[in-house]
């Protein structure tokens, strides 16, 4: 009897490390569906960017997110958009399509994982921007328009 506020005050204290543990456990599990969805939502826009521009010759600027329709049927969330943008350039007969977001952190590699390693994805460094495929060796390249330092981006071609 002399031991059980012991016994007690031990049992509990057991319980609340094994509930910490359990949270830890459960948090990367989160994060990966986190990065999964927003690199899905990512990849959606930024095709729904390149079918509007490939259905509009000639269109230069940023394409409202209103005249964007995912080919997968996917709703692009508000916080999605609000953290993305697209710009639009033409130069020569060739039009450069730029399409960046601020993700989660861990986002770029659940990107190059779900798109084969697309080489047009990697991350802006404000008017440069470097790929995140692996076994590519560029340096930094040339933004056409400035994307924020950090933001995930896409940049590609449309045309000669």
């Amino acid at each position: 009897m002399r031991y059980m506020p012991l016994l007690v005050f031990a049992l509990i204290t057991a319980a609340l490390y094994f509930q910490q543990s359990i949270q830890r456990q459960v948090q990367p599990a989160e994060q990966v569906v986190s990065s999964t969805l927003s690199a899905t939502e990512f990849l959606n826009y930024r095709s729904a960017v390149m079918a509007y521009v490939t259905a509009n010759p000639g269109f230069a600027g940023s394409v409202p997110s209103g005249a964007l329709t995912s080919l997968s049927g996917q709703q692009f969330s508000s916080t999605f958009l609000a953290a993305t943008g697209n710009a639009v350039t033409l130069e020569g007969s060739a039009v450069e399509v730029t399409v960046y977001s601020a993700l989660p952190t861990g986002t770029l590699q659940t990107l190059l994982t779900q798109s084969g390693g697309d080489a047009s994805i990697g991350l802006s460094a404000g008017s440069t921007w470097t790929t995140g495929a692996n076994g590519m060796v560029s340096g930094a390249q040339p933004l056409a328009v400035s994307v924020p330092s950090g933001d995930v981006v896409s940049v590609f071609e449309i045309g000669t």
